[in-house]
């Protein structure tokens, strides 16, 4: 009986022994226990943890969380220099993610290989196609923006949240471009909708992450622990949201005609259709509806967020929004809304939107990324089924490339003569390399036209007797979300 007992123990030393075995030439960093690694601390933002670990470290951190293994990126010439290798592209299998599309690695976000490579590259053709980053597009823009301003003309002089009309504006864009749609401000169908994919977001940061960091509790969880996760309420928000992009999917198709696509849609189901007989084809309905879905969760409340964001900024620097008004009288009369063609004429609001993005790094360690096989990068070997995050929000902070890291200063993108500085470096709102947004030129135009409509007929100040609040939640990790803070919105004379 004893030499069982200890044969016993031996096999499980050996085990864990095996379990716990560092991989060769992995960069520095925090290795743990068995099983479960070293797991961060919920009082502390994940980002701040990296920050830490990068000081005692370096720029490349290895990080066993549960069994994953996390390599984060501290610095913009490393992200730089990894997202440029197809070793890195693909994105982690994440049951997170997966509940986003129905577990069917399906859309253009969590997807990797041929069917991702189609779906970016048709969709960037037909976003073009339909407008997005050309004036085209802009009277679509303009007439959401009228309805913004009409909408906040209801809400002046008493403090209270901001308007749902902001992510009412951003999602009609998307619906246009989709489907040919559009929702008024006080459609109740779109603020359900909107509030979803908020809700949803911050779903994606909740207790979900401990599936992703121990994948092999999935299977051994019981029911009653998934429900006291949130996890079929996460699920659910995510068929519905699904189920609705699969309505407009039906209506499309009874009333498909050939000769005249109208939308993004119709696109799809008319090339669908055309490569139905190609073995090669990765088109499908189930695709399509998922892709659909993608471009709505990473399009929408971030748009609208960061337009939160830059009017809590401007209320918190009245002597910064006073000069942004200045800007915009002098360049469009009061009663015509500013265009995009006077963007150029509107240099340092265009540098307060960008030091917006930097300040508030929305999505704060980046988009994940895997490693696809063992690969060789700075000296140190990337483990095959490695996850990779680039940190911005460090690499927006980082003393050398910004005067004032922890200071809201817009004279960061602005040269000697007042210039846009567009393409600086320590920027990457919108990450780099092969996975860089799709939607990065539609997002600058939004924000363009909805910030100077706004600030051209408002001004935006805290309650009597408070201080505004620019307060990030240290338990959103992942999407740097908004509070919901009272605003004093004042209609300019």
């Amino acid at each position: 009986m004893l030499t069982e007992v200890l044969l016993g123990i031996l096999l499980l030393v050996l085990l864990l022994a095996f379990v716990n075995k560092k991989p060769a030439n992995l960069p520095p960093g925090e290795w743990g226990l068995p099983i479960i690694g070293k797991l961060p601390t919920s009082e502390v933002a994940l980002g701040e943890q990296v920050d830490k670990l990068k000081r005692k470290y370096g720029n490349i951190v290895s990080w066993r969380m549960g069994s994953r293994i996390f390599i984060f990126l501290c610095d913009y010439k490393t992200i730089k220099a990894a997202f440029a290798k197809p070793e890195f592209s693909d994105r982690p299998d994440f049951f997170s993610f997966d509940c986003f599309n129905e577990f069917t690695k399906t859309g253009v976000i969590n997807t990797n290989g041929l069917l991702w490579q189609n779906n970016r590259r048709f969709t960037l053709r037909h976003l073009r196609d339909l407008g997005m980053g050309k004036t085209r597009l802009e009277e679509a823009i303009q007439h959401e923006a009228v309805c913004l301003v009409e909408d906040f003309a209801r809400h002046t002089g008493r403090p209270g949240p901001l308007p749902w009309s902001i992510n009412v504006a951003v999602v009609n864009v998307i619906w246009q471009m989709v489907a040919s749609i559009r929702y008024d401000v006080d459609d109740a169908e779109v603020q359900e909708f909107n509030k979803l994919v908020n809700s949803s977001i911050e779903d994606f940061q909740g207790s979900v992450i401990w599936f992703d960091l121990m994948p092999w509790l999935i299977p051994i969880v019981p029911h009653f622990i998934r429900k006291w996760m949130h996890i079929p309420q996460m699920i659910d928000k995510a068929d519905m949201l699904l189920e609705k992009m699969m309505e407009q999917i039906k209506e499309h198709q009874a009333s498909l005609d050939s000769e005249n696509p109208r939308d993004f849609i119709d696109a799809y189901l008319l090339e669908m259709k055309a490569q139905k007989d190609d073995p090669q084809s990765t088109m499908s309905i189930t695709d399509l509806k998922n892709l659909l879905g993608d471009l709505f969760v990473a399009g929408s409340e971030t748009t609208a967020s960061t337009i939160r964001w830059a009017i809590y900024y401007l209320a918190k620097y009245p002597e910064i929004q006073a000069k942004v008004h200045k800007e915009i009288d002098s360049v469009v009369p009061r009663d015509v809304l500013p265009s995009i063609q006077q963007k150029s004429s509107m240099p340092y609001l265009e540098a307060v939107t960008l030091e917006v993005h930097r300040v508030v790094s929305l999505i704060r360690l980046g988009i994940f990324h895997y490693s696809s096989r063992d690969t060789e990068f700075e000296g140190y070997t990337i483990p095959k089924g490695a996850v990779l995050s680039p940190h911005q929000e460090g690499c927006h902070t980082d003393p050398a490339f910004w005067e004032k890291p922890y200071e809201f200063y817009p004279e960061h993108f602005l040269d000697d003569q007042g210039k846009v500085l567009t393409k600086k470096e320590g920027f990457l709102p919108f990450c780099l390399g092969r996975r860089q947004c799709l939607g990065e030129s539609l997002a600058r135009m939004e924000l363009f036209v909805f910030l100077s409509a706004l600030l051209q007929n408002f001004s935006f100040s805290a309650p009597k007797g408070k201080v505004m609040s620019v307060e990030k939640d240290p338990r959103l990790h992942l999407v740097n979300m908004p509070k919901a803070v009272d605003v004093v919105i004042t209609k300019r004379k």
